[in-house]
């Protein structure tokens, strides 16, 4: 039946990637998340630093994204990878609450 209606293979694979997807797709729409206009901005990143790249093996200058990242950056990266971690420990801690 799975097969006949969506007009693919039958596996769990499958239907998680379906399912996820349409969900995914759902709430960037709820949000007002545009998915094209972030695809763009990781494209143009991308190829500014393929550039920066380009110019600096010109110059034979070692550049480490990592290490150009000002210290805010990194303080801003450390708190949301703080921030997140305590958002998965709370849900697991919710998980097990409701078992």
């Amino acid at each position: 039946m799975w097969f006949l209606y969506h007009n693919r293979e039958i596996s769990y694979r499958a239907a998680m990637q379906l399912t996820v997807s349409r969900r995914q797709a759902a709430l960037y729409e709820q949000k007002g998340f545009k998915q094209n206009i972030w695809d763009e901005l990781v494209e143009e990143g991308n190829r500014l630093r393929r550039e920066i790249k380009l110019v600096s093996e010109e110059y034979d200058v070692d550049w480490d994204e990592k290490e150009e990242a000002g210290e805010d950056v990194k303080k801003a990266l450390r708190e949301e990878r703080k921030k997140e971690k305590d958002d998965d420990d709370g849900e697991k801690e919710k998980k097990k609450d409701s078992d």
